[in-house]
């Protein structure tokens, strides 16, 4: 299908995401446990079956590759992608300075496994994917191709998800600090069209790119497969950030390196994308896990469950911390929830999947469960309360975000849209969390950020209080997830490792500890925690350890 329009905007070059080589490993393993965990979520039945994905891409799809059709792969009417282009060109899979790019994206999202490869399935192998060509023959972008094309995407073939699998430098496209006029149209339709934009950091030794720089949308980094098949360390090739005005972008880390996907030479052909870790690699795991949990909303009867602010928040908030550096280092998750190189970790698609299916949770209400989420609405300098139970040396994970509010305008009905922040002050939420003896335990009035993420020991048994207030005379909807985790039993230290440091915290309380620094409260260090500590030696959390 091919879209005819008026050029609004003067096309500018494009820099793409894509580097071009091949390794092992399939995409199967990119989606196991050690990757981004969709594999767990396909054993559940939920696949992305009824979910439009839009692709925002330099080229279009090799629609006919076997990966993209199921039952009689013969059948003209059994297709699951759809092309079209918006560039003033033509639908087109090969030309260009990088054919083939797109197909391997799709394939990350949306394969369904073809000859010679029936293990290498998509995230969300069951999607309908729209790919939307936004670069002519010329390598040239402009915002007009591309809002043409999220006019399309969203209100004629109903896409929810939209994938960027290209970024735009600085300074030739503006600054990447949100105010770009490419950011605050993304922004735009993320803010009042209810979509989830899975955006790339980019790749090169800078911050994060334009569209990577957007607030609404969820931004990623991209792993490499490091050791074999274990997704633990960023690329080389991810961008670091954060923004060039100080948010925390990238949010989460996603398998970006390695992966076997559907090529362009023939229906059955395969590509084995690059080693080092390209974004747009890693993107299209994002996207597919925030398919797979609107698959799993639309199947409920609660209406909230589908919001982008809260399909945004339990995926941040279930991410895996324990990931290393460009340099092999260890983030540190245990004092750095975020970190410029993960973001806040690797996604989760199964302990994603597990906090949105616990259920909505209410404010001023006591909660008993150890996961969920909530959506909400804040008017002007309004205060929400949660009371969340749980008990002395488990940890609360939570995460509160919200959308940017903008808006557009034409002078004319034939000229361009004009795209704006809103105005000083910008919406924004205060967290402050209260323990059972309404001691402060954490408090936070950052204005910056539209997502903030906590993780904290508790100190104490009982209702824990978790207060949001509006500072603004403003008025937004936001989305909360949470999860209670509990210790590891046996780490007295905790640190994430049972070993001679909790031995040590044994030794310096025996026979003398008071009734609240016992190591088990029963008034004293006994030969009971002697034995939890050797019943767990050397056994660690996966989810935080780090050495």
């Amino acid at each position: 299908m091919k879209k005819m329009f008026v050029y609004r905007h003067c096309p500018i070059t494009l820099l793409l995401l894509a580097v071009f080589c091949g390794n092992v490993y399939a995409l199967q393993g990119s989606t196991a446990e050690n990757g981004s965990n969709a594999q767990a979520v396909h054993e559940l039945g939920c696949t992305g079956q009824g979910i439009n994905v839009g692709l925002i891409s330099a080229r279009n799809v090799r629609d006919t590759h076997e990966a993209f059709k199921d039952k009689d792969p013969n059948d003209p009417n059994n297709v699951h992608v759809f092309n079209s282009d918006y560039s003033g060109s033509d639908v087109n899979y090969m030309g260009g300075s990088f054919p083939g790019h797109d197909t391997w994206v799709a394939g990350i999202i949306a394969s369904r496994g073809w000859t010679g490869h029936p293990n290498d399935i998509g995230v969300s192998p069951d999607c309908n994917l729209y790919s939307a060509r936004v670069v002519n023959d010329y390598n040239s972008i402009s915002t007009g191709y591309v809002e043409d094309a999220l006019e399309a995407l969203i209100n004629t073939y109903n896409c929810r998800v939209l994938v960027t699998a290209i970024a735009l430098p600085s300074p030739a496209f503006g600054d990447a600090n949100g105010s770009s006029s490419w950011s605050l149209m993304y922004d735009y339709f993320a803010y009042t069209n209810n979509v989830i934009f899975a955006l790339a950091s980019g790749n090169g030794p800078s911050t994060p790119s334009i569209f990577g720089d957007a607030y609404n949308g969820i931004t990623t980094a991209a792993l490499i497969d490091e050791p074999n098949n274990f997704y633990l360390r960023v690329g080389n090739l991810s961008n670091f950030g954060p923004t060039i005005d100080g948010r925390k972008k990238p949010e989460i880390s996603c398998p970006g390196s390695s992966q076997t996907t559907p090529s362009i030479g023939s229906n059955t052909a395969s590509y084995t994308t690059v080693k080092d870790g390209a974004t747009s690699f890693s993107v299209p795991q994002t996207g597919g896990v925030a398919a797979l949990l609107l698959g799993y909303a639309d199947s409920t009867t609660e209406p909230n469950d589908g919001h982008n602010e809260v399909i945004k928040a339990v995926i941040v908030n279930s991410t895996f911390p324990n990931i290393r550096d460009k340099s092999g280092n260890f983030t540190d998750p245990a004092n750095r929830v975020w970190d410029p190189n993960r973001g806040y970790g690797r996604i989760d698609a199964y302990r994603a999947y597990l906090t949105l299916s616990a259920g909505k949770v209410a404010a001023g209400t006591p909660i008993n469960s150890t996961s969920g989420w909530a959506y909400n609405t804040l008017s002007d300098s309004q205060t929400h309360t949660y009371f969340i139970n749980a008990q002395r040396r488990e940890r609360l994970v939570l995460t509160v975000t919200w959308n940017r509010a903008v808006t557009r305008t034409r002078k004319q009905p034939s000229w361009p849209w004009e795209y704006k922040d809103e105005e000083p002050n910008k919406f924004n939420i205060d967290i402050t969390i209260k323990d059972p003896c309404d001691m402060v335990v954490y408090s936070e009035a950052n204005n910056v950020n539209n997502l903030e993420k906590i993780d904290l020991i508790l100190p104490n048994d009982g209702n824990y209080t978790v207060v949001l207030k509006n500072t603004t005379s403003k008025s937004r909807n936001y989305g909360l997830a949470f999860e209670i985790l509990p210790p590891l039993t046996g780490d007295f230290d905790i640190d994430y490792v049972v070993n001679r440091n909790d031995l040590n915290q044994i030794a310096i309380d025996w026979l003398s500890a008071e009734p609240d620094t016992d190591i088990v409260p029963d008034g004293i260090v006994n030969w009971l925690d002697f034995t939890e500590f050797a019943d767990n030696w050397l056994k660690v959390d996966a989810r935080y350890y780090n050495p």
